[in-house]
């Protein structure tokens, strides 16, 4: 009768491991698997002589994306190519746009204060480029250049990567408009 009893036994555990095997393993949260993709965000920070002023001008952020940096934004608006995109800070609000779209976006990653704009956007907005040229613009309501730098900056995406505009200074529209410092640095969401 013991062998009967440990024949049994076996059976029984043999089947009990059948019907684990079929109908699959419970899965445990927070179980080794990918990690999330991080979302990595371009910082830039514009300074000008005077106080922003977006009621008598408008201060443009270009961006150009395609990872070609010998075609960069220039800074006559006219001549920004459909592959640009821009940031425009007008009468207090910040809208979002790419050249082609010709459609204009709230966007919510800009903020100003004093004689500085400082703006966050999502590379994943921009398509995750590799490198991204930067210019900075500030025109009349018209879109007449006031200044601009003395050409655009590229910056690579890698996180902490960072770029500086070089500006020989002293645009026509006065110092609210006149441009002293352009930063961009690559950051985490978190």
């Amino acid at each position: 009768m013991g062998i009967m009893n440990v024949k049994k036994a076996i059976i029984l555990l043999l089947m009990i491991g059948i019907m684990v095997i079929i109908s699959g393993c419970a899965r445990w949260p927070y179980e080794p698997g990918p990690e999330p993709e991080t979302d990595y965000q371009l910082e830039i920070t514009v300074e000008v002589a005077g106080t922003i002023n977006s009621y008598d001008g408008i201060y443009y952020i270009v961006l150009d994306a395609d990872g070609n940096s010998a075609t960069g934004p220039g800074d006559d608006i006219s001549f920004w190519d459909d592959r640009f995109y821009y940031i425009k800070l007008e009468d207090e609000f910040f809208d979002f746009a790419q050249v082609k779209d010709d459609i204009e976006s709230m966007f919510d990653g800009g903020s100003f204060s004093g004689n500085k704009i400082q703006i966050t956007i999502a590379l994943s907005d921009l398509e995750d480029p590799n490198s991204i040229d930067i210019n900075v613009v500030t025109t009349d309501s018209e879109n007449n250049t006031y200044d601009h730098l003395d050409w655009y900056f590229t910056i690579s995406t890698v996180l902490g990567s960072t770029g500086e505009g070089i500006i020989s200074g002293g645009g026509t529209g006065g110092a609210d408009f006149d441009i002293t410092e352009v930063s961009a640095r690559i950051i985490t969401l978190y």
